[in-house]
């Protein structure tokens, strides 16, 4: 017990002189602020006091390391020195094992054990000191041999392990393993391989731990700062929306944070920071790896969330008239006066409190305070209560621009344990908005999605999450919503509105000609090919009713002025707003229209193409008789051209005649009694040569009167 005794003693003792020891190498600066981004990284700043000589040793894991190694930032404060950042190797445990003469599974010779005498068989040549209850021995290993023991009847055989070592006198001594008490490593080069051995194997148990060092050399005590990068969880957001019974909303936002670190964040500051900055990973220490998708998964068969798109402008901006679909002269009514933050019980309005008292009575079923016994407690709804601010939640994050960034910074310092995580409120205020239905074809035929259209008036900008709905003290739905700008608008949906039916008729047609150019001969008639779709809206219920319709928008299609006109327009849809009163019906037209063009050559114009263009109403009276002269004109010119072709073709024909009548001749010149024959020949041709030239002279007076029509059609 004495030896116990002296043992823990001098552990105490030790442990005492390093707590004495504030410049012991390996000490570590504690993580005081924190700011995470939502393109998944994180920015984490250590600061603490160092004196003199400091080691600073930070330990990663190794996929965290490439990040760290890029965008570690190392500041001395006071009058130090930074020295070098070193890490230990990245070659893989593997690769340096198989540097490491050594193997504690190895066998280095035949018969050879394992364990103890499978280390020694592996050191030969080593110089060691064996010690036994009887004698102590200093000598190199030669070999460990293996011993079959005596036989035993009835039990298997057994085996014992012989270490032989030589001495510097050359003598040969051999030590039953069984008995050794201890085996000494006299050699260097042993003990290192075993220490490298050791070392290699902690790094693969470990494979996922890496440590760096900062040094810094100074005097006194100073303040010594280093700051990183290393991926981290994405910080989440999610909302509740509280409804009052005019469809006011009352906002309420909450960021989600993980700490899947290996350190506690103890009275940190952390930021939360809204934006996507450029950030990837660069192999510095180590290759890539191959990583394999996450797919999701698949969609079922119940309603899922829709995203609304932001609109661009007002459409009255745009095309000088008012946003109505139903075509009323009045301008859009105004928006609700700018909601305040509500940071506790004082800040509700008057009007809330009185909402807040009537909510009271309700909620006790005797329809106010005079049927209420003393006994009776008033029920506080849970919407009324978080809507009025005495729901005892602060908001503890004040916001700001960061360049093109937002930033979330939380007011308090705050823990977050490793592996846990925490839910902060980052927003708390009332927000415009109105109850709204939409109406979108391609998600539902038959009826729209009740939701409402939202006003961020907080002053911050809101990163995409869900909604949680609360309307009065009922749960109403939920919704996703992308990331909403200050003063930005937004519709949400977050149920089905069944009290609202939609049906949608569509018809093709096109409108009348309304250009019509000719130049260079070139007939050319411009027109509109219109589509209208007819939304017929049905309000079933006693209460006034918004629906917002979603019209897709198409490439090289317009709004027609016979169309309902836009609210406003998204990159993909146009919206129209129609106001129902209780059980009205109405019906949103919407005509879009698509410019077309036919051409045709006047030079192939005919009667045919005339009545053709008359039926399509391309002409008015005047381009009418216009188009008649000219087609009056193209059928002189072509009864011309034919006469020309035919006197051309009479001409080759005596021409062809002639040839065979001098040939006849040519042959009947030798003949006695051809004379009378030769004569009459003589006499056709004659008579031939007379009707050419009267050919010639009619072709020149129709050429000639082609050349004046021509002329006449070109004009």
């Amino acid at each position: 017990m004495k030896w116990i005794k002296l043992f823990v003693a001098l552990l105490v003792f030790s442990l005492h002189l390093t707590a004495q020891a504030p410049n012991k190498p390996g000490q570590t600066l504690p993580i005081k602020r924190v700011a995470l981004y939502s393109n998944g990284v994180a920015y984490i700043e250590r600061r603490g006091t160092v004196t003199g000589q400091a080691e600073i040793n930070l330990s990663f894991k190794q996929s965290q390391v490439d990040d760290v190694l890029k965008s570690m930032v190392v500041l001395d404060l006071g009058q130090g020195r930074i020295g070098a950042v070193s890490y230990n190797s990245s070659a893989p445990p593997s690769a340096r094992l198989a540097d490491i003469p050594f193997s504690i599974g190895a066998r280095a010779a035949e018969g050879a054990g394992g364990g103890l005498a499978g280390v020694l068989s592996q050191l030969q040549g080593a110089k060691v000191i064996v010690t036994t209850a009887t004698r102590t021995a200093a000598g190199a290993i030669l070999t460990v041999e293996e011993r079959r023991a005596p036989a035993e009847p009835n039990k298997p055989p057994a085996y014992t392990n012989t270490l032989v070592i030589t001495t510097e006198s050359g003598e040969l001594m051999s030590f039953d393993l069984t008995e050794a008490r201890s085996i000494k490593l006299a050699d260097e080069g042993a003990r290192k391989d075993i220490s490298e051995f050791t070392d290699a194997s902690a790094s693969a148990r470990r494979r996922d731990a890496k440590t760096i060092t900062v040094t810094s050399d100074g005097e006194g005590p100073r303040e010594m700062v280093v700051s990183y990068t290393v991926a981290a969880p994405i910080w989440k957001t999610n909302y509740r929306v509280v409804l009052d019974q005019a469809g006011k909303p009352f906002f309420q936002g909450w960021a989600i944070v993980d700490n899947v670190s290996d350190e506690d964040w103890e009275n940190v500051q952390l930021s939360l920071v809204s934006g996507t900055p450029v950030s990837f990973i660069q192999p510095i220490q180590k290759p890539f790896y191959r990583y394999r998708p996450v797919v999701p998964m698949p969609p079922d068969l119940q309603l899922t969330p829709q995203i609304y798109e932001p609109g661009q402008q007002p459409v009255g901006e745009q095309y000088g008239f008012l946003n109505r679909a139903d075509g009323a002269d009045s301008n859009e009514p105004p928006p609700p006066p700018k909601p305040k933050p509500i940071n506790g019980p004082s800040t509700a309005a008057p009007n809330d409190r009185k909402a807040l008292n009537d909510q009271r009575a309700i909620s006790t079923g005797q329809g106010g305070e005079r049927g209420r016994t003393k006994e009776e407690k008033p029920q506080l709804g849970v919407g009324v209560a978080l809507a009025s601010g005495n729901a005892g939640v602060q908001t503890a994050a004040s916001g700001g621009e960061v360049g093109d960034l937002f930033e979330y910074k939380i007011a308090q310092p705050i823990t977050v344990r490793r592996d846990r995580s925490a839910l902060i409120p980052i927003v708390q205020a009332k927000m415009d908005g109105e109850r709204a239905s939409i109406y979108n074809e391609a998600v539902r035929r038959d009826r729209p999605m009740g939701g409402l259209l939202l006003k961020n008036t907080t002053g911050l900008t809101l990163e995409n999450g869900a909604i949680t709905v609360i309307d009065g003290d009922a749960y109403a739905g939920e919704a996703l919503m992308e990331r909403l700008k200050n003063n930005e608008q937004r519709l949400i949906s977050f149920a089905l509105d069944l009290g609202t039916l939609v049906n949608a008729k569509q018809k093709q047609d096109r409108e009348p000609t309304y250009l019509i150019r000719a130049v260079s001969g070139v007939f050319e008639a411009f027109y509109y090919e219109t589509d209208e779709k007819v939304y017929a809206l049905t309000n079933q219920t006693d209460k006034p009713r918004v629906v917002f319709i979603e019209h897709p928008v198409r490439p090289d299609w317009e709004i027609s002025d016979k169309s309902a006109k836009p609210y406003n327009v998204t990159a993909r849809y146009y919206r129209f707003r129609v106001e129902l009163g209780p059980g009205e019906k109405k019906e949103v037209p919407v005509m879009e229209r698509h410019r077309l063009s036919e051409t045709f050559q006047l030079a192939e114009c005919n009667k045919e193409t005339l009545e053709l263009f008359i039926s399509r109403r391309y002409l008015d009276n005047e381009t009418r008789a216009a188009l008649e002269n000219i087609i009056a004109l193209n059928n002189q010119i072509a009864a011309l051209d034919a006469r020309v072709e035919a006197m051309d073709t009479e001409n080759e024909e005596i021409a062809s005649d002639q040839e065979r009548l001098r040939e006849n001749i040519k042959t009947l010149k030798g003949t006695a009694g051809a004379q009378q024959l030769i004569a009459r020949y003589l006499a056709k041709v004659n008579k031939q040569e007379t009707r050419i030239e009267q050919i010639e002279e009619a072709k020149k007076v129709a050429e000639k009167e082609r050349e004046r029509l021509q002329e006449q059609l070109d004009v």
